[in-house]
Protein backbone atom coordinates (compact mmCIF):
# COMPACT_ATOMS: atom_id res chain seq x y z
CA UNK A 1 0.00 0.00 0.00
CA UNK A 2 2.03 3.03 -0.92
CA UNK A 3 -0.67 5.87 0.13
CA UNK A 4 -2.37 5.80 3.25
CA UNK A 5 -6.37 4.56 3.32
CA UNK A 6 -8.85 6.17 5.41
CA UNK A 7 -11.34 3.88 6.49
CA UNK A 8 -15.21 3.72 6.47
CA UNK A 9 -16.19 5.16 10.14
CA UNK A 10 -18.18 1.36 10.65
CA UNK A 11 -16.42 1.61 14.55
CA UNK A 12 -17.36 -2.01 15.94
CA UNK A 13 -17.87 -3.62 12.33
CA UNK A 14 -14.08 -2.45 11.65
CA UNK A 15 -12.65 -2.87 15.33
CA UNK A 16 -13.56 -6.41 15.93
CA UNK A 17 -11.35 -7.29 12.86
CA UNK A 18 -9.01 -7.02 15.06
CA UNK A 19 -9.85 -10.30 17.00
CA UNK A 20 -8.59 -12.17 13.97
CA UNK A 21 -4.26 -10.74 13.95
CA UNK A 22 -1.69 -12.48 15.99
CA UNK A 23 -1.04 -10.34 18.71
CA UNK A 24 -0.03 -6.52 17.69
CA UNK A 25 1.48 -3.94 19.29
CA UNK A 26 -1.01 -0.79 20.97
CA UNK A 27 0.77 2.20 21.07
CA UNK A 28 -0.68 4.53 23.28
CA UNK A 29 0.28 8.71 22.90
CA UNK A 30 0.15 11.51 25.40
CA UNK A 31 2.48 14.37 26.38
CA UNK A 32 5.19 13.65 28.50
CA UNK A 33 3.51 9.85 28.92
CA UNK A 34 3.33 7.07 25.58
CA UNK A 35 3.69 3.60 26.05
CA UNK A 36 3.46 0.17 23.79
CA UNK A 37 2.65 -3.24 24.88
CA UNK A 38 1.58 -6.35 22.86
CA UNK A 39 -1.57 -7.46 23.17
CA UNK A 40 -4.52 -9.72 21.45
CA UNK A 41 -7.98 -8.11 20.89
CA UNK A 42 -11.15 -9.42 21.31
CA UNK A 43 -14.81 -7.99 20.62
CA UNK A 44 -15.42 -4.17 21.51
CA UNK A 45 -19.12 -4.04 23.16
CA UNK A 46 -20.89 -0.85 24.07
CA UNK A 47 -20.92 0.36 27.94
CA UNK A 48 -21.95 3.76 29.14
CA UNK A 49 -19.17 5.94 30.56
CA UNK A 50 -18.77 9.67 31.24
CA UNK A 51 -21.25 11.47 29.02
CA UNK A 52 -20.60 9.93 26.08
CA UNK A 53 -21.13 5.86 24.70
CA UNK A 54 -18.18 3.96 24.76
CA UNK A 55 -16.99 0.62 23.41
CA UNK A 56 -14.43 -1.51 25.48
CA UNK A 57 -12.11 -4.78 24.42
CA UNK A 58 -11.91 -6.95 27.64
CA UNK A 59 -9.01 -8.15 25.91
CA UNK A 60 -6.78 -5.51 25.34
CA UNK A 61 -8.31 -3.26 27.85
CA UNK A 62 -8.78 -0.55 25.25
CA UNK A 63 -11.85 2.00 25.44
CA UNK A 64 -12.73 3.92 22.95
CA UNK A 65 -15.09 6.89 22.25
CA UNK A 66 -16.94 6.25 19.10
CA UNK A 67 -18.48 10.19 19.48
CA UNK A 68 -14.65 11.56 19.89
CA UNK A 69 -13.37 8.88 17.09
CA UNK A 70 -12.69 11.24 13.77
CA UNK A 71 -10.84 8.53 11.26
CA UNK A 72 -9.01 5.51 11.36
CA UNK A 73 -5.82 5.13 8.60
CA UNK A 74 -4.07 1.98 6.93
CA UNK A 75 -0.99 3.98 7.40
CA UNK A 76 2.73 2.48 6.39
CA UNK A 77 4.89 3.80 9.06
CA UNK A 78 8.24 2.96 7.16
CA UNK A 79 10.04 1.19 4.03
CA UNK A 80 9.26 -2.86 4.43
CA UNK A 81 6.78 -2.78 7.14
CA UNK A 82 3.24 -3.56 7.50
CA UNK A 83 0.96 -0.65 7.75
CA UNK A 84 -0.34 0.29 11.17
CA UNK A 85 -3.99 1.33 12.22
CA UNK A 86 -3.64 4.97 12.86
CA UNK A 87 -6.72 6.45 15.40
CA UNK A 88 -7.26 10.32 14.76
CA UNK A 89 -9.46 11.58 17.71
CA UNK A 90 -11.14 14.85 17.95
CA UNK A 91 -9.12 17.88 19.64
CA UNK A 92 -6.06 15.62 19.94
CA UNK A 93 -4.25 14.26 17.38
CA UNK A 94 -3.30 10.37 16.92
CA UNK A 95 -3.26 9.47 20.20
CA UNK A 96 -3.81 5.65 18.84
CA UNK A 97 -1.83 3.20 16.69
CA UNK A 98 -2.16 -0.31 16.39
CA UNK A 99 0.87 -2.18 14.48
CA UNK A 100 -0.14 -6.04 13.42
CA UNK A 101 3.34 -7.70 12.91
CA UNK A 102 4.34 -8.56 9.00
CA UNK A 103 2.93 -12.35 9.01
CA UNK A 104 1.44 -14.18 6.33
CA UNK A 105 -1.94 -14.11 8.37
CA UNK A 106 -1.59 -10.64 9.42
CA UNK A 107 -0.74 -9.49 5.80
CA UNK A 108 -4.12 -11.27 4.59
CA UNK A 109 -6.78 -9.61 6.87
CA UNK A 110 -4.70 -6.47 5.85
CA UNK A 111 -5.88 -6.85 2.49
CA UNK A 112 -9.38 -7.84 4.03
CA UNK A 113 -10.25 -4.67 5.19
CA UNK A 114 -8.37 -2.69 3.22
CA UNK A 115 -11.01 -4.02 0.84
CA UNK A 116 -14.09 -3.97 3.09
CA UNK A 117 -13.66 -0.38 4.73
CA UNK A 118 -11.42 1.49 2.70
CA UNK A 119 -12.90 4.92 1.83
CA UNK A 120 -10.41 7.39 0.26
CA UNK A 121 -6.69 7.61 -0.25
CA UNK A 122 -4.78 10.27 1.03
CA UNK A 123 -1.64 11.93 0.86
CA UNK A 124 1.10 10.73 3.86
CA UNK A 125 2.55 13.53 3.93
CA UNK A 126 -0.29 15.30 5.30
CA UNK A 127 -0.88 12.70 8.33
CA UNK A 128 2.94 12.72 8.94
CA UNK A 129 2.39 16.43 9.50
CA UNK A 130 -0.21 15.56 12.15
CA UNK A 131 2.03 12.57 13.83
CA UNK A 132 0.46 9.47 12.64
CA UNK A 133 3.64 6.81 12.54
CA UNK A 134 5.54 9.14 15.44
CA UNK A 135 7.29 7.21 18.18
CA UNK A 136 6.74 7.19 21.74
CA UNK A 137 8.50 10.21 22.87
CA UNK A 138 7.80 12.53 19.86
CA UNK A 139 4.50 13.73 21.34
CA UNK A 140 4.34 17.73 20.03
CA UNK A 141 1.70 16.63 17.66
CA UNK A 142 -0.78 16.05 20.43
CA UNK A 143 -2.57 19.18 20.38
CA UNK A 144 -2.47 21.50 23.01
CA UNK A 145 -5.72 21.87 23.94
CA UNK A 146 -5.29 17.84 24.98
CA UNK A 147 -2.75 18.68 27.62
CA UNK A 148 -5.29 20.83 29.29
CA UNK A 149 -7.58 19.10 31.48
CA UNK A 150 -8.76 16.56 29.16
CA UNK A 151 -6.17 14.05 29.44
CA UNK A 152 -5.18 12.06 32.71
CA UNK A 153 -1.70 10.53 32.93
CA UNK A 154 -0.28 8.47 35.69
CA UNK A 155 2.59 6.52 36.70
CA UNK A 156 2.79 4.49 39.89
CA UNK A 157 5.98 2.33 40.87
CA UNK A 158 9.35 2.42 39.79
CA UNK A 159 11.78 0.52 37.65
CA UNK A 160 13.65 -0.48 40.64
CA UNK A 161 10.77 -1.83 42.40
CA UNK A 162 10.41 -4.23 39.41
CA UNK A 163 6.98 -3.32 38.11
CA UNK A 164 5.79 0.38 37.00
CA UNK A 165 2.22 1.02 35.82
CA UNK A 166 0.91 3.68 33.59
CA UNK A 167 -2.90 4.80 32.38
CA UNK A 168 -4.07 6.92 30.28
CA UNK A 169 -7.77 8.49 30.15
CA UNK A 170 -8.53 11.22 27.30
CA UNK A 171 -12.32 12.05 25.79
CA UNK A 172 -11.40 9.93 23.13
CA UNK A 173 -10.05 6.90 24.64
CA UNK A 174 -8.81 4.82 27.93
CA UNK A 175 -5.69 2.45 27.78
CA UNK A 176 -3.38 1.50 30.34
CA UNK A 177 -0.20 -0.99 31.38
CA UNK A 178 1.56 -3.08 33.52
CA UNK A 179 5.07 -4.78 33.29
CA UNK A 180 7.94 -5.71 35.57
CA UNK A 181 10.58 -3.59 33.99
CA UNK A 182 13.73 -5.05 32.48
CA UNK A 183 15.97 -2.29 31.51
CA UNK A 184 15.88 1.53 31.89
CA UNK A 185 17.60 4.66 30.04
CA UNK A 186 17.59 8.02 30.91
CA UNK A 187 18.32 10.90 28.06
CA UNK A 188 18.05 14.08 30.22
CA UNK A 189 14.55 14.40 31.52
CA UNK A 190 13.46 11.57 29.31
CA UNK A 191 12.70 8.13 30.68
CA UNK A 192 13.03 4.79 28.92
CA UNK A 193 11.88 1.38 30.62
CA UNK A 194 11.04 -1.84 28.69
CA UNK A 195 10.39 -4.77 30.02
CA UNK A 196 12.34 -8.49 28.91
CA UNK A 197 11.95 -8.96 24.93
CA UNK A 198 12.30 -5.39 23.97
CA UNK A 199 8.31 -5.18 23.36
CA UNK A 200 6.57 -3.44 26.11
CA UNK A 201 7.63 -0.48 26.90
CA UNK A 202 6.39 3.46 28.86
CA UNK A 203 8.47 6.59 27.64
CA UNK A 204 7.65 9.17 30.26
CA UNK A 205 9.20 12.91 29.90
CA UNK A 206 9.49 14.42 33.64
CA UNK A 207 9.00 17.44 33.22
CA UNK A 208 5.75 17.18 32.54
CA UNK A 209 4.75 14.70 34.91
CA UNK A 210 5.95 17.04 37.57
CA UNK A 211 5.43 20.62 36.03
CA UNK A 212 2.01 19.88 35.00
CA UNK A 213 -1.18 20.90 36.59
CA UNK A 214 -1.99 18.12 39.10
CA UNK A 215 -3.72 16.23 36.98
CA UNK A 216 -0.94 14.45 35.81
CA UNK A 217 0.68 12.16 38.77
CA UNK A 218 4.47 11.72 39.51
CA UNK A 219 6.21 8.28 39.93
CA UNK A 220 4.93 8.06 43.10
CA UNK A 221 1.42 8.20 42.33
CA UNK A 222 -0.11 6.19 45.05
CA UNK A 223 -4.00 7.34 44.02
CA UNK A 224 -3.51 5.05 40.75
CA UNK A 225 -3.31 2.04 43.00
CA UNK A 226 -5.87 2.78 45.43
CA UNK A 227 -7.98 3.36 42.06
CA UNK A 228 -6.93 0.77 40.04
CA UNK A 229 -6.14 -1.99 42.04
CA UNK A 230 -9.06 -4.13 41.05
CA UNK A 231 -8.50 -3.65 37.32
CA UNK A 232 -4.46 -3.66 36.87
CA UNK A 233 -3.42 -7.30 37.30
CA UNK A 234 -0.98 -8.56 39.85
CA UNK A 235 0.96 -10.03 37.51
CA UNK A 236 1.85 -9.20 34.01
CA UNK A 237 3.74 -12.11 31.34
CA UNK A 238 6.70 -10.36 29.68
CA UNK A 239 7.56 -11.51 26.16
Amino acid sequence: MDQPLRLKNCHEALLNQFLHFDPMHLVVRSRGLSFVRETNFGVFTSERGRSSRMIRDAESGLVLCPERLESVYLFSPGANRPPAFEFDFADYGFGISIQPRETPRNLEILARIASLFGDTVVPAVDLIARGAGSWLDEWGHIEQSASEGSTDARVSGTAAEGKIAAQIVTAGFEAEIAMHPAFEDRDGQIRRIAAAGGCDAIVIDNDVLVVGDGRVDQWDARELLKRRAKELRSEVTTR
